[in-house]
């Protein structure tokens, strides 16, 4: 039973309820997927990405930074909904990241949290780290780009205005810092050890591993790598998977997020190429299901709107021909939507 585009009843409260009974035989039906981790400006207009999101049937999306000169992405009435850092906050000088404002001192960071708060934006993203070494596997540019005094003023004026933190980080000193800081999710968190994916299983931090960038750089579609360089993302990848593998073993709380945007990741698509890399890593297709729905509705706060059916949801559901749970990359092809 619907209400204003919500799950008001379901099963025998709603018929007594007199909501008329619909058959849909052999269908399954499932909460819309979500990609956590995006980034709608990159690649596409931010137009052409969101028709692209809605038209494969994703409930929201995280925006996780954009240039300066760029709108945030608004969008809250329609499917995606978008929950939007707007412009990241990251190092100055030689570690400073490309796709973010540069802010120096503890001041500053909360100053620009508080600024962003102001703004409406839905989560606050640092950038910890630069880029990965393609060149030393292994190793990180800017390993430790932040102070710890940086990371916990925007942690805690973040948590002040109800907003969580998102960190670009990897590499163990980067990613113990954010977790040790309060941080709330890692994003990519690449070349950690077993110790730090214990500790932010202890913590409960998310975790959004971005499997499909690394595996574009491999597969390589525009021929802008060098087969060496190639070789080198590969080798990344199967170290990123043998993490994944430890990290459900020590309970750490896996996202669903793609990175769409970057190179060999299509907005939408994205979602599916991150779930279709995951089942290769040998994660079980009921947790990636989970990872993109219920847990990546966490993730973005939207835990009563979104990833699941349920009283008060919106209801953007889809219908596969098989469970999605042993088998999630059924919602990349549905037979049937309600949205």
């Amino acid at each position: 039973m619907l209400k204003s585009g919500r799950i008001a009843a379901l099963g025998g409260e709603a018929l007594a309820a007199g909501a008329p009974r619909r058959e849909m035989p052999g269908l399954w039906l499932s909460a819309a997927p979500i990609d956590a981790h995006v980034h709608l400006q990159m690649r596409s207009g931010l137009q052409a990405a969101l028709d692209a999101c809605n038209w494969a049937g994703l409930a929201a999306v995280r925006d996780l930074g954009h240039r300066a000169a760029q709108q945030t992405p608004r969008r809250n009435d329609q499917a995606p909904l978008v929950v939007a850092a707007g412009v990241g906050l990251g190092a100055v000088g030689e570690a400073a990241y490309w796709l973010a404002e540069p802010v120096a001192g503890a001041e500053g960071f909360a100053r620009a949290v508080d600024e962003r708060a102001a703004q409406g934006c839905g989560v606050i993203k640092l950038f910890a780290t630069g880029l990965l070494d393609i060149e030393n596997v292994g190793q990180v540019c800017h390993p430790q780009a932040l102070s710890a005094e940086e990371v916990r003023a925007a942690v805690e004026h973040a948590h002040a205005a109800g907003l969580k933190v998102s960190v670009h980080a990897n590499g163990e000193a980067a990613v113990r810092q954010a977790i040790e800081q309060g941080a709330d999710c890692i994003e990519h968190g690449y070349f950690l050890g077993r110790d730090t994916l214990a500790r932010m299983a202890e913590l409960g931090v998310e975790w959004s591993p971005t499997l499909a960038p690394i595996e574009g750089h491999a597969v390589d579609p525009a021929g802008r790598n060098t087969p060496a360089q190639r070789a080198a993302w590969s080798e990344i990848g199967a170290l990123q998977k043998e993490q994944m593998r430890q990290a459900v073993e020590l309970g750490v709380r896996l996202v669903l997020g793609s990175d769409a945007g970057s190179y060999g990741v299509p907005h939408a698509e994205g979602a599916f190429l991150e779930m279709r890399a995951w089942l290769e890593a040998g994660l079980a297709p009921e947790l990636v299901y989970d990872a993109s729905t219920r847990r990546a509705a966490k993730a973005l706060g939207l835990a009563g709107e979104l990833g699941g059916i349920f009283p008060g949801a919106r209801a953007w559901l889809l219908g596969t021909r098989q469970d999605p749970r042993g088998d999630p990359l059924q919602l990349a092809r549905p037979l049937w939507r309600s949205f």
